[in-house]
Parts: structure tokens; sequence; C-alpha cells
């Protein structure tokens, strides 16, 4: 299986990698909507910063770089522990951890600041209620609290403080049903309009970079029978490593996003086995010589109705 718990512990890397999976999608056009301006900000603009990153009560200080145009480049530098960092140049996305070698991503679509919702998912009305709060000052800027709340228990909400003259998200809050924050991202420092220099957008070291096996698109093998409301299949793909029968499938309903991985197993019938760190749950079950693995920020309960029915399409056992 491609991901375990103890490879999702990697904290913040695994979060910022995750976003790879999501479907491409057209870019928003310039509107009055707070989620299209956020998106267009995040991307076009230039600015640098450090923020702070919380999650089950520990803290990550790190610093981020970012030049907007053609090819975006942005690079992320965690300012505690062992050493990581992530650069970006368009969809190239170089992870450097430690004294590991650097691995090197194909992956379209990737952002860097962490807890921000696919803000070009479109319309989310069906499923979420986004309403404007109360003005508060974050890292010096004036900023407007934008509240997405989840209109059923399958998806968590958002707490987006948007600064108000260029737009960029200067916090984002993960909330559950009753208002718990899960995760949380705050800057501290930041200069909106500063255009970092290519030394501080370029990976630190490029000793023993490796490039990462790709997964390659194919026709699904396996459906989710009852999804959870707004929750649609948009890519599936054969994972770089593992059994060719192996697929991953991704799920989104327009913010929030789950992984499926389907994989054979030879070991018997095994209980259902969960694992949470913040926003980011994960469920695996195993029955009739599959393993299935559920990943996404949503709740338990989400995965679980994913997981509780899922099934084989008939022609797939009839080719097997």
């Amino acid at each position: 299986m491609a991901l375990r718990p103890d490879r999702i512990a990697v904290l913040w890397m695994v979060l910022a990698l995750a976003v790879a999976s999501a479907p491409s999608r057209a870019e928003p056009t310039a509107t009055s909507d707070p989620l299209a301006r956020m998106y267009a900000a995040i991307r076009q603009l230039d600015f640098q910063g450090s923020f702070v990153y919380l999650r089950g009560g520990k803290a990550e200080a790190m610093r981020i770089f970012h030049a907007g145009g053609s090819p975006e480049r942005e690079r992320l530098v965690g300012l505690n522990g062992a050493r990581t960092e992530i650069a970006r140049e368009g969809g190239v996305v170089t992870c450097v951890s430690g004294d590991a070698p650097s691995k090197l991503f194909d992956t379209p679509g990737v952002r860097l600041l962490p807890l921000l919702p696919d803000l070009r998912g479109g319309s989310v009305a069906a499923y979420y209620a986004v309403s404007a709060g109360d003005e508060e000052r974050v890292a010096g800027y004036r900023a407007r609290r934008i509240d997405i709340v989840a209109r059923d228990g399958y998806r968590y909400g958002y707490r987006l403080w948007m600064e108000d003259h260029s737009g960029l998200p200067l916090r984002s809050s993960i909330v559950d049903a009753s208002g718990r924050i899960l995760e949380e991202y705050m800057f501290v420092t930041l200069d909106i309009g500063a255009r970092p220099r290519d030394s501080d957008l370029a990976p630190s070291t490029n000793a023993g970079v490796a490039e990462a096996a790709a997964e390659t698109l194919v026709e699904p093998r396996w459906q989710i029978a009852d999804p959870p409301p707004g929750f649609e299949l948009t890519r599936t793909q054969k994972p770089a490593l593992g059994d060719e029968r192996s697929e991953h499938q991704i799920y989104t309903d327009g913010l929030a996003s789950v992984s499926i991985y389907v994989e054979p197993h030879s070991g018997a019938n095994g209980a259902d086995r969960g694992f949470a760190r913040g926003m980011l749950n994960m469920l695996t079950h195993e029955a009739g010589g599959w393993r299935v693995a559920a990943i996404g920020d949503v709740p338990r309960v989400t995965l679980e109705r994913m997981l509780g029915s899922m099934r084989p399409f008939p022609a797939a056992l009839k080719h097997d």
C-alpha cells in the first residue's frame, strides 16, 4: 500500500503534496466570489513570509517564498526540527528531508501553502454555506473572515481570513461540526508584493535528486455504490509501485478530497483499522482477497460510507 500511518505522520510535507492528486480544473475568472479571489491571489501575487502551523497540540514554524507568473515558483522551508523543504517550479516539485536523497515529483496543480480548499471548484453551495464574517488583523494586515460551513457531517468546515486589498489568504482553520479547530495556519510575518530572490526559490541542494515514479491513468475497476452526497470520482490511476491490479481513485466534492487505494491482499480478513491526525483520516478494510484504504481531509464517517459500498465492476470480475 502506498500510504501507511508512519508515513502519514510526516507532518506538513504529506499535506502539502496531497493536493497533487487533486484533479485539474479551469482557472477561476475575476469575480466577486471570495474563494475565486483568494485562489487567484495565491497564484498570481509575489509574497514571502513566515507562518505557524498548528495540529494535534504541536506547532511547526515555516517560511514560504512565492513568485507569481509563468512559471509560478515557490519554496516552503521548515524552521524547526529536521531540515525539511519543498521547492516548486510550475508543476515540478523537489522535496528535501534531512539527509535523505531529494525527491522530484511531477505534480500539476499543486500548491504549497497548506490548509486551503481547492478554490477552483466552482459552486459548492449544495454542500457548504459561504458567508463573510468579521474584519480582523492578521500579520499586521486587515483581513475579512470567510466562513465555509459544511451542511452535513460528511465534510469539515473552513474559516479563511482574506487580506482586504490583495485577496491573499492570511490564515486558515479547519473545523469539525462542533466548531472545534482541527488544524490551523496563520502568518506572523508577511510582505505582500515582495518578489523573492532566485536563491530563495531554489532548493538548498540538488544532491542525489531522483525522479519519483509517476502514476498512470487507467479505467476504474472498482466503484463506490453509495458515496456520500456530492463526492464524485474524478481520476483513477495505477500506482507506480505494486500489483498490476492495484488502483488509486480520487473523489472530491469540490473542496474536500478523498483518495481510495485498492490492492490484492493474500491474508485473512481483518478488522477495519483507522488512523487520524488533525483533519486527516485514514481507514483500511481487508476482505475477499483485497485491501482497500481510504485517506482524506474528511471525517471518519465519510470514509466508512465509502469503503462500506466499495464494489468491483462486474466486467472487472470477469476479466480476472
